[in-house]
């Protein structure tokens, strides 16, 4: 996949993305940009695990409600 290809699959994806998704979104892609840190590296090995099993599942079509997820973390 070239970076235009993975550029309309993202475009897509946001496209059809609720308001309140699209806000979350664009935070943490503004916090994750302006970071000094990547954030990935101050995760435990569980939740890693978690956000790796999260884009498995997301591969094969097996999805959550945001809200559900989300209020895991809170």
């Amino acid at each position: 996949m070239n970076t235009s290809q993975i550029k309309l699959e993202i475009f897509r994806k946001i496209d059809v993305l609720e308001e309140a998704k699209l806000l979350y979104l664009y935070q943490f892609l503004v916090k994750k940009n302006t970071s000094e840190k990547d954030f990935f590296k101050t995760l435990n090995e569980a939740q890693k695990a978690d956000i790796e099993a999260g884009l498995d599942d997301l591969e094969k079509g097996r999805k959550s409600k945001f809200d559900k997820v989300i209020s895991k973390y809170k």
